[in-house]
């Protein structure tokens, strides 16, 4: 039985990496995704709750909301949506804040990148990638430096995430608790 699973994010390359990491744990078949993008933080914010109540009455089974945290407190920022969403009936909600940004997770996997861009030296990422600023420019420049080419996020985010490793993922305190939603809630209502 194929389920929807709707999914608000900032945009529409962001949708493109969560659903090739949804596949990761569920077969492509088995889900589909409805989708809503912000173009921004801000009108994500400002229309996630509008969003929310639209997805499900879309007959989503579940709500994903992508927000990066950016310079953003978590708590915060996780308040502020979880007020925005508060009044909304539908409550299989999971609200995720890749830190700093969704690319953070694509630095996880040294081998995602290097396959994608055909790189053939070793490239250095630090152990911690939730601890890098600005995770898109980094991997701009580490690409541009291991390859002479140009990082595009709404080009190449999706084929790095295609070759992403759960494993890879799991180092990313913000990718565990979509990990665990996932497993503990997503899948068993497969």
């Amino acid at each position: 039985m194929s389920i929807k699973i709707g999914v608000i994010a900032e945009d529409t390359s962001d949708i493109e990496v969560i659903t090739e990491i949804l596949s990761k744990h569920i077969e492509k078949s088995d889900f589909s995704i409805k989708k809503f993008v912000g173009r921004g933080c801000g009108k994500l914010k400002i229309k996630c709750g509008a969003w929310v109540d639209n997805l499900s009455a879309q007959g989503c089974s579940h709500i994903l909301i992508f927000h990066d945290l950016d310079s953003n407190k978590e708590d915060e920022l996780r308040k502020e949506i979880n007020t925005r969403i508060n009044n909304c009936k539908f409550k299989e909600t999971l609200i995720v804040i890749p830190t700093e940004e969704l690319e953070a997770w694509l630095l996880t996997d040294a081998a995602a990148i290097k396959s994608t861009f055909t790189i053939t030296q070793d490239i250095k990422i630090p152990g911690d990638v939730e601890k890098i600023k600005s995770p898109k420019e980094f991997l701009c420049k580490l690409i541009k430096r291991a390859s002479n080419k140009n990082y595009i996020n709404t080009i190449h985010n999706k084929k790095i995430a295609e070759k992403l490793t759960t494993k890879s993922l799991s180092t990313c305190p913000s990718y565990r608790a979509f990990e665990s939603y996932v497993n503990e809630k997503i899948i068993p209502s497969l």
